[in-house]
């Protein structure tokens, strides 16, 4: 099966609810005021608390709290408060699949990682709105969760990578594609922004365009996440390629701080989107 027909069988089932398209509709509308836009955030208790906890984490690291939807739409811009709405209806999305056959937690850990991660390079590169890079590594491996709507037994056998096949090969060797051509079929369906789309897509790509930051942003941030998920299978250095961290002008310590960042950030984040994994916060 192709990764088209895997998304296409699942487009309908695994959709982001209502009010999250509601919201978008506003936000890519002319004319949608911020109040308007903020009316219809609020009717949703949880997506409006999850997404004050995340507009006051240290991911923005604001200087003041940000203590209403209207407050955060005015300091962070329709943008970022877009894409963090969109990351949060995605985990609603999610919440409702039966993930019994597949490690949860590694899946959301790895997302998360992948997310701080490439917003904290994008940040380094000095590259904006850092927000979408936040958002393509969150959603970089959501065609694990498009498979498993699919065939839990292929998507449990896809999980039993090793340090001889990696995850995206073993997935090739399996089902003829990789989550991640099945991921940017689904999200292409749900008309994400090709800016959040192409990059997911083009994750395990080889050929680096210096032009196509995103790309080189997002292809090194699923590789740094799955290392520090696995570091008995992987190390970074045998994942990532060196010429990526020179057209990205990055050295080795941003690497460093880079997965510092997402280690002391990671364990919020996940308990704002996914808290079943983590009850903490």
């Amino acid at each position: 099966m192709k990764a088209l027909q895997y998304a296409q069988n699942v487009a309908e089932l695994f959709a982001l609810p209502e009010g999250y398209l509601r919201v978008k509709q506003l936000m890519d509308s002319d004319t949608a005021s911020l109040d308007e836009i903020a009316e219809v955030i609020m009717l949703d208790p949880v997506l409006t608390s999850k997404l004050l906890k995340l507009a006051n984490s240290a991911i923005y690291n604001l200087p003041y709290q940000v203590e209403s939807v209207s407050k955060a739409l005015l300091v962070l811009g329709k943008t970022q408060v877009y894409n963090l709405v969109i990351s949060i209806g995605i985990a609603s999305a999610c919440s409702k699949i039966d993930t019994s056959a597949i490690d949860l937690e590694r899946f959301w850990e790895q997302s998360i990682n992948a997310a701080l991660i490439a917003k904290f390079l994008a940040q380094s590169c000095q590259l904006k709105p850092t927000d979408r890079y936040y958002v393509a590594g969150l959603l970089h491996n959501i065609g694990e969760m498009v498979l498993l709507h699919n065939s839990a037994e292929l998507a449990h056998q896809c999980q039993e990578y090793s340090a001889d096949e990696k995850p995206w090969q073993r997935q090739q060797a399996i089902l003829g594609c990789t989550y991640a051509e099945c991921g940017a079929e689904l999200l292409h369906l749900w008309q994400l922004p090709d800016s959040i789309v192409e990059p997911v897509a083009l994750q395990h790509s080889h050929k680096f365009d210096p032009k196509n930051k995103s790309q080189l942003v997002i292809y090194l941030s699923v590789r740094l996440a799955l290392a520090n998920q696995h570091p008995e299978l992987y190390s970074t250095r045998q994942l990532v390629d060196p010429f990526v961290l020179e057209l990205l002008d990055l050295t080795q310590q941003d690497i460093i701080r880079a997965i510092d960042f997402c280690n002391t950030e990671g364990l919020f984040i996940l308990s704002v989107l996914n808290p079943r994994i983590s009850t903490i916060y």
